[in-house]
């Protein structure tokens, strides 16, 4: 499975997304935003490792006109073998051949629905 690398968009070889999946990406990005500001949580499972969404970030930068997506999270659970690490962690998101991805592994997300019970 390909790996994330920092600052792939140098690589010209590399896959370029289309202006649709920017856009599928950027919809996902306002929607998980948006159901942190209503109250809800997002996790997400990334290597066996599951994180607390804080939120859904993209920049672009002035200089180089490259865009960078983001999730910024909270590890919540760790596997086995992950180095227990405190405060907000970013996963970059970049994409590959084979879609969006994070830390070269497709992104899982667990959404937690709040859920009333009338008695």
């Amino acid at each position: 499975m390909p790996q994330y690398e920092p600052e792939a968009w140098r690589d010209f070889s590399a896959a370029r997304p289309t202006a649709r999946e920017q856009t599928r990406l950027l919809d996902l990005l306002g929607r998980i935003n948006y159901r942190i500001l209503k109250g809800n949580r997002v996790y997400v499972e990334v290597e066996g490792v599951v994180y607390k969404t804080l939120y859904g970030g993209y920049w672009r930068s002035v200089f180089t006109g490259s865009e960078h997506y983001l999730l910024r999270c909270e590890q919540v659970s760790s596997s086995a073998w992950a180095s227990d690490s405190q405060g907000p962690v970013d996963l970059p998101i970049a994409y590959s051949k084979s879609g969006w991805t994070t830390k070269g592994h497709s992104l899982s997300f667990l959404l937690n629905r709040a859920t009333e019970y009338s008695e």
